[in-house]
């Protein structure tokens, strides 16, 4: 379900609570970044404002964000999507990035038995699974598979 389709009375909320799932990474990768600079969790604790275990705790959970990578706004295709959804990054940004990334290949079977098939992380099925969330809609996804596939595409 795109935005478009929620009840317009339940958009804001809706737009308010993604907005809070990527300031929470942010806030996270922040922290991961003061850490790996050196700085003390007791000076992290004074900035912020919390109490220093609380710093300890946060940097654990923190260590196992990773970084955007180099040139996007987020570190997955799924996490572009959730920019966009949040309003973090336009429509152009949006098909821009997710049309140049680096996609990795698909999970496999290890077997003729074996049907359970994981996808890894940064592959094409963060992008089928952010339109299956309502993070894009249709139409962007087409236009992205048309610019990755454009033979596939006019068949």
């Amino acid at each position: 379900m795109t935005i478009m389709e929620i009840p317009a009375e339940a958009r804001a909320a809706v737009r308010a609570r993604r907005r809070k799932e990527i300031d929470e990474l942010d806030y996270r990768r922040e922290l991961r970044r003061l850490g790996e600079r050196g700085y003390t969790q007791t000076q992290i604790a004074g900035w912020l404002g919390i109490a220093q275990p609380s710093v300890t705790s946060a940097l654990k959970t923190a260590a196992k964000v990773s970084l955007p990578a180099e040139g996007f706004s987020g570190a997955t295709p799924y996490e572009i999507c959730q920019r966009y959804a949040a309003g973090f990054v336009d429509r152009a940004q949006l098909v821009d990035e997710l049309s140049r990334w680096q996609y990795v290949p698909r999970g496999t079977t290890s077997g003729p038995l074996d049907d359970l098939i994981v996808d890894p992380p940064g592959s094409w099925a963060e992008v089928e699974q952010a339109a299956y969330a309502g993070l894009i809609g249709d139409d962007i996804y087409e236009e992205v598979f048309e610019r990755r596939h454009p033979r596939a595409a006019a068949v």
